[in-house]
């Protein structure tokens, strides 16, 4: 899964979001919930006082013994009596109504104003319409039995939402002309006064100031995210870049750069110690360059030297192995006479050392020519096409009589005619040497195998032996000028002049090959080496 990757501001807006806007959302919801219960008391107050100032005029009413009304007035209409005292006048004719008759009409009034409506309850009511409902009936018991002296509730009543209160009506004395005393509770309840507010107007008051109380979180969030944002940006993000573009110079080479952090707080404090950082570094890097141009110079003077020393020792080599050639020729020439004439054993046997060590000694010189002049890049090629595989073969059976004095064999499959542009005697020289050291560091009785393959653009030749095999640390300077390896004659016994691998590396080299050796200790190594078909270093 592949992680999210978010700049510093922008984890930063993330998380004061994540921490302000459940914050401030928490404390508004719960200031909304207040604002809703406060608005539920002042309901319930408001309830409480237009109850209270209904019994006030209630009371009011009854002390007076009711109230004369014209019968013909707006306000009598549709009213019913259930006691017919009138009083005729010049005016006209008046009938009385009790508290109750006014109650209802003043419920009649508020109610066509959509203000709120009241009405009297009583479990005996005199009056039918006056009959309670569960709600006011569960109001008016509570109100007998516990003496309780309210109850309200949210109810709906035609598809409509309500606020309803109920309060107790005491027995007055102006009550009892009309209510007799068993109509009355032993409390002294004769019945309650049920209020409806409608909760229309009050709900959308309260969702307005939920939206208004909304509006202005989201707002203020808004604005102290931004603020905390811009705040950020101006204080931390920017002078951040400033130490990163600073970092990315210095990383670059361009050591002269310098912050200019102005923020009075700890982030100047650290541009100062960047700045610091930033000029020790230079005066470091003048001094290392000054040190380097003086190493380089004197490196440059000794190479000089050495280049000198290297050639005049190529020289001399050059010079003596070719000086030392002719005389070695003509002592040559005279141990062959003496090889002709000399006929007494003893005389024979010293003429013999001295031949064999001729022989190394002829063969050294020969070596160190060829090393000099190969590595002083003059010796003479001659790059013709000729087939390898068939040269292979020819030096096998060459040196195929040198293994069988050792009782060593030699395998070699004829792969077919294979050719590639080469110097005849170099490679000639290069595989002689090869089958040569794999006779020399080969046990009796083993076998000595070569191959020879081909690709698109390369001849591939192996010597294969099962000698003592070639330890690691030695696999690396076998091809170096005067390194030598002991044979499989005796453990520590070096033999050979150290350049024959070297010569070979050169040659193959020359011809634009590789040659390189695998072994496994104790178990026997392979030399192989690779050929272009074409050379491209002629």
């Amino acid at each position: 899964m592949r992680k999210l990757k978010l700049s510093l501001q922008w984890k930063f807006l993330l998380g004061i979001t994540l921490i302000i806007f459940p914050t401030i959302g928490v404390i508004f919801i719960w200031e909304g919930m207040q604002h809703e219960k406060r608005a539920i008391d002042q309901i319930v107050n408001q309830a409480r006082v237009l109850s209270r100032q209904i019994i006030l005029t209630r009371q009011w009413i009854s002390d007076c013994g009711g109230v004369m009304v014209n019968v013909k007035s707006e306000g009598a209409k549709d009213t019913y009596c259930f006691l017919d005292d009138r009083l005729e006048t010049t005016r006209g004719c008046y009938q009385r109504f009790t508290p109750s008759m006014v109650t209802k009409k003043l419920s009649q009034y508020s109610d066509r104003q959509d203000l709120y409506q009241f009405r009297l309850a009583s479990l005996n009511p005199l009056n039918p319409e006056n009959r309670p409902d569960d709600f006011e009936r569960e109001a008016l018991n509570t109100f007998r039995n516990e003496g309780s002296t309210e109850a309200f509730k949210f109810d709906h009543r035609d598809e409509k939402q309500y606020f309803r209160y109920v309060a107790p009506l005491y027995l007055e004395k102006g009550c009892l002309k009309c209510h007799q005393a068993r109509e009355v509770s032993k409390s002294g309840i004769r019945g309650g006064l049920s209020v409806f507010f409608p909760l229309s107007k009050i709900r959308a008051s309260i969702q307005k100031d939920h939206i208004k109380l909304a509006v202005s979180g989201i707002c203020l969030i808004s604005l102290m995210t931004f603020t905390l944002f811009v705040l950020l940006r101006r204080l931390v993000i920017r002078p951040l870049r400033q130490f990163e573009e600073m970092a990315g110079k210095i990383g670059e080479g361009k050591l002269d750069a310098r912050l200019n952090v102005s923020t009075g707080d700890e982030l100047e404090r650290l541009g100062r110690t960047f700045n610091f950082m930033a000029e020790r570094l230079a005066r470091g890097r003048d001094l290392l360059e000054e040190r380097v141009r003086q190493a380089t110079h004197e490196l440059s003077e000794a190479n000089r030297e050495l280049q000198t020393l290297d050639k005049l020792k190529s020289d001399f080599l050059a010079n003596m192995s070719h000086e030392l050639r002719s005389p070695l020729t003509v002592i040559r020439g005279g141990v062959d006479y003496l090889n002709r004439t000399i006929e007494r054993t003893e005389n024979r046997h010293y003429l013999s050392i001295i031949d064999k060590n001729l022989t190394r000694l002829i063969h050294l010189v020969s070596d160190l020519f060829d090393f000099t002049r190969i590595e002083a890049d003059k010796a003479d090629w001659s790059f013709e096409q000729e087939n390898v595989s068939g040269l292979v073969r020819e030096v096998a059976e060459i040196i195929g009589p040198l293994a069988m004095d050792k009782n060593i064999s030699v395998s070699y499959e004829y792969p077919g005619d294979i050719y590639a542009e080469i110097d005849l005697e170099r490679i000639e020289q290069v595989l002689v040497n090869l089958i040569e050291n794999a006779i020399k560091f080969s046990d009796k009785g083993t076998e000595i195998g070569i191959e020879v393959r081909e690709d698109e653009h390369d001849v591939l030749v192996a010597v294969r032996d099962r000698g003592i095999g070639i330890s690691e640390e030695n696999m690396e300077v076998i091809f170096e000028k005067f390194y030598t390896l002991p044979s499989s004659k005796g453990i520590g016994k070096h033999e050979g002049t150290g350049l024959g691998l070297a010569i070979c590396k050169g040659i193959i080299e020359a011809h634009g090959g590789r040659i390189w050796a695998e072994s496994v200790k104790c178990e026997g190594s392979v030399f192989l080496f690779t050929l272009p078909k074409q050379c491209l270093l002629k």
